[in-house]
């Protein structure tokens, strides 16, 4: 589904990623944990296509769709009814995906009312309409309370059945942990340690 080989970014002379190669397998969740500055969002926007590396290689397969740490770039509309209805029209799959992330009270209040918790899920919803086969997540449980997280990792296992394949960078080591089936450690640019 997704392969990284080699792949470096410099900033002004200093190599914040490097040389990092690694895989992710189908109907997974793997997850990227580290330091803040250890290059786990930038790997994440390699993989996006949001950024090029200046050297190495993204080989994907299907559609990636980011959620990033600041959610509330994804916010255009006065309701987040409006802003959900600007990705798709299909009402089934927009149905499906405001149960899904418990939108049905918070349809027609502005998403800047709305508390980071829900953000978080109204900026989710509105990224899991465009249908990704991969998606990747900047901090998902940012915000969160426990119940929530648990309802995250539910829907995440939810996506998995349905052959979505999910990348996740985090600080909650123990949210990554109890869900995920794989686990890069970056330190320094670097993948320190990957494993089960």
């Amino acid at each position: 589904m997704l392969k990284v080989q080699e792949l470096q970014v410099n900033y002004g002379g200093i190599r914040a990623v490097k040389n990092i190669s690694f895989e992710v397998p189908d109907g997974s969740i793997v997850t990227l944990v580290g330091a803040n500055g250890a290059g786990k969002s930038t790997t994440l926007k390699l993989l996006a296509g949001l950024q090029k590396p200046y050297r190495g290689e993204v080989r994907v397969t299907g559609k990636t769709a980011l959620l990033p740490q600041e959610v509330q770039t994804l916010f255009a509309k006065k309701t987040v009814r409006e802003d959900l209805a600007e990705v798709t029209s299909d009402e089934a799959m927009l149905a499906y995906v405001t149960a899904l992330c418990r939108l049905d009270a918070l349809l027609d209040r502005h998403p800047y009312d709305l508390s980071g918790g829900e953000q978080q899920r109204a900026a989710l919803a509105k990224v899991l309409l465009t249908r990704p086969d991969i998606l990747l997540l900047d901090e998902p449980t940012r915000g969160l309370d426990a119940a929530f997280k648990a309802e995250l990792a539910e829907l995440l296992h939810d996506l998995l059945a349905q052959g979505v394949t999910v990348v996740l960078v985090s600080h909650d080591v123990e949210f990554c942990a109890a869900y995920a089936q794989r686990c890069a450690l970056f330190f320094d640019g670097s993948i320190a340690s990957d494993g089960a």
